[in-house]
């Protein structure tokens, strides 16, 4: 079983906490701070820190479903909706489909009820 005490260092990093996994929906929420010093020039939030987050977000639903195979992001594709704010950013993470060897994840971004960006990645089970 995956240890939720044993995370990345990256989700640290990333100033994760709250993390909710619902065993009958397998979806998993995560609370992520974006900070001053994730900023881009003009304010908001880098896309490769928001990106980091939602990677995170979907490597840890990964391992929860399937502790037995360590798995990692082989593509990803990123829609930006809006700038990203310094604060809380809400991260969503949810299996499109589980295959033998890869898994097809999507995570999506939220700040004030409102969606950021989305993420559709592949990962493969090794």
């Amino acid at each position: 079983m995956f240890d939720l005490k044993q995370l990345p260092p990256i989700h640290y990093f990333l100033h994760g906490h709250e993390l909710n996994w619902d065993t009958k929906t397998r979806v998993l929420k995560v609370n992520y701070v974006a900070t001053q010093a994730m900023c881009n020039p003009r304010g908001h939030i880098e896309g490769g820190m928001l990106c980091a987050m939602l990677d995170d977000t979907m490597g840890i639903l990964a391992a929860l479903n399937q502790a037995e195979r360590p798995a990692t992001t082989v593509n990803l594709h990123m829609d930006f909706y809006r700038p990203c704010q310094i604060g809380v950013v809400h991260c969503i993470a949810s299996f499109r489909k589980e295959g033998r060897k890869i898994l097809n994840l999507h995570s999506e971004a939220w700040q004030d009820e409102k969606m950021i960006a989305s993420v559709d990645a592949a990962f493969l089970l090794l």
